[in-house]
């Protein structure tokens, strides 16, 4: 990625960031003046703000729709602002304000074609609201936080990752919403959503270090992890055309995952008593252990086949990047053997943006592509050369 700008000394923590589709600037949501501001690039090849809204309290999270200019912003008090965004980007309006919220927004998101704003809060709370009167339409309790959200025009159904580590697939009506299935598959709580409407796919990104792609429309159940980052998930993108996953960690590093390629099921995890391999006895087969008068192992897994091993059976690490681990992994010695070189080319790769990675944002019609740094800098990057 070739980096083409950055917006330096920020005063204040970025809690949400979103690039501009149809001209070189970028909407911010600042912690602690509480303050909105759009940078615009000048002539001088600078950032600087046209705009800046104090808020009452923090804003938290963002959501703008080019076409209408409307920018809905959470707050850390439980209120969403609706503010339309004048033509030459000098000016905000406020139209209305949402409340029912008890506590911080975590995310927000607007449905055009429905006319809906969707929310979650720390509160454990799910809102929808009509866009026309302001209006509560309904709301839906959630086991912890909620996160993060996805939405699909069409269907109306609606992805919400919690704190837990779930994500509640839901069908959304007027009134009321149904759950359809409660999706399982990280260890950690989810950190951000994207639904890609064209293939039915939904990618989930977690604190447990991986990013899941749930296959929703084959009606099959796959769920292939990808995993290649050392840290949490802090943004997923996706590049229709070039039909290409961009994900992002705390860490900085930019991962560049084609999506055309025919990926393997990671395989479910074996319990056993004994290693499946040599039959020694785990820490917890007293009777075993017992029997063959040797201490019992640790259990660990084949990343390959899922068999239960044990350490001295799983010597060797390798990448598998046809199961998504472009990391090097644990295989148990069978598996080892039969393991072509192909098998372990790289599918992915990874970039440096040299900073902690809070947010990010990508617009696919211009290849441009923000970080938001723990430094407080945002980063601007051209990622033509690798979309």
């Amino acid at each position: 990625p070739e980096l083409t700008g950055r917006i330096d000394n920020i005063d204040n923590d970025v809690n949400d960031a979103i690039l501009l589709l149809d001209e070189d600037g970028i909407i911010t949501a600042l912690n602690e003046d509480r303050t909105l501001r759009i940078w615009l690039r000048r002539q001088t090849g600078k950032y600087w703000p046209s705009v800046c809204n104090t808020l009452e309290s923090s804003p938290t999270s963002l959501y703008y729709y080019d076409a209408s200019r409307l920018l809905f912003c959470g707050s850390d008090a439980g209120l969403i602002y609706e503010f339309t965004v004048a033509e030459d980007y000098n000016k905000i309006t406020l139209n209305q304000t949402y409340s029912g919220h008890p506590a911080r927004i975590q995310a927000v998101h607007y449905s055009s074609v429905n006319n809906l704003l969707l929310s979650v809060s720390r509160g454990k709370k799910f809102h929808w609201y009509s866009t026309q009167n302001g209006r509560l339409m309904g709301t839906y309790d959630l086991d912890s936080w909620g996160m993060a959200i996805q939405f699909d025009e069409l269907t109306k159904h609606c992805f919400i990752g919690d704190f837990g580590g779930n994500i509640s697939f839901l069908k959304l009506n007027d009134s009321n919403c149904q759950l359809i299935t409660t999706l399982s598959g990280h260890t950690g709580s989810i950190q951000t959503l994207l639904w890609e409407p064209d293939a039915e796919w939904l990618f989930s990104g977690s604190f447990d270090n991986t990013v899941i792609l749930w296959e929703i429309g084959t009606n099959q159940g796959r769920a292939i992890e990808l995993n290649g980052h050392a840290d949490r998930i802090v943004g997923l993108s996706y590049d229709s055309p070039a039909k290409i996953l961009l994900t992002c960690s705390t860490d900085g590093n930019i991962g560049i995952w084609p999506t055309n390629i025919k990926r393997n099921e990671t395989p479910k995890w074996l319990e056993s008593d004994i290693c499946q391999i040599c039959k020694s006895p785990f820490f917890w087969n007293v009777k075993a252990m017992w029997q063959q008068k040797q201490i019992g192992l640790r259990q660990h897994h084949c990343r390959k086949c899922g068999k239960a091993i044990c350490a001295p059976c799983s010597k060797n690490r390798t990448t598998m990047p046809l199961l998504g681990y472009e990391i090097a992994q644990r295989v148990c010695s069978e598996c080892e053997k039969t393991m072509k070189s192909d098998e372990t080319v790289p599918l992915a790769s990874f970039h440096d943006a040299k900073h902690g990675i809070i947010k990010t944002d990508y617009v696919s019609k211009k290849k441009m592509f923000i970080t938001v740094g723990t430094d407080r800098t945002i980063k601007i990057w051209d990622l033509s050369s690798v979309v």
